[in-house]
């Protein structure tokens, strides 16, 4: 799966590079690219009434990102149980192929309780068997 981004120049810390925190909008806004690409939509999950909810996250920073970098989130589906998936990130800067991050998401299905529930089939069969 992969995702496009072209960094812009509010994204920047005072140093000229991308802030820290900002990666982990790389990887939301790449994990709702990956969704609409395996024909999946936000809006499937209050059809489901279940949401898939961030539980854990990791970014090992390489190298610095500025202001018109623009990068390639690819990602996949590394394990998976009953209820959670893990999804694996490398994002890699298009003009010079240096490794900007890496970065990895866990992710819990819970229902309208916020109790763990089973992953919806429609969205393991999309999402996941087909990664």
């Amino acid at each position: 799966m992969l995702s496009f981004h072209t960094v812009m120049s509010y994204e920047l810390d005072s140093f000229g590079h991308v802030n820290n925190a900002v990666y982990l909008n790389y990887l939301e806004k790449a994990r709702n690219d990956f969704m609409i690409q395996k024909g999946l939509d936000f809006y499937d999950f209050f059809k489901w009434k279940l949401y898939p909810v961030v539980i854990r996250s990791v970014i090992d920073y390489k190298s610095p990102a500025r202001a018109g970098n623009r990068l390639e989130i690819a990602g996949e589906v590394i394990t998976h149980t009953a209820a959670s998936f893990t999804l694996q990130y490398r994002i890699v800067d298009l003009g010079n192929k240096r490794l900007i991050a890496t970065g990895e998401t866990v992710h819990v299905f819970v229902n309208d309780s916020n109790r763990p529930s089973r992953i919806p089939q429609e969205f393991f069969t999309k999402f996941i068997k087909e990664n």
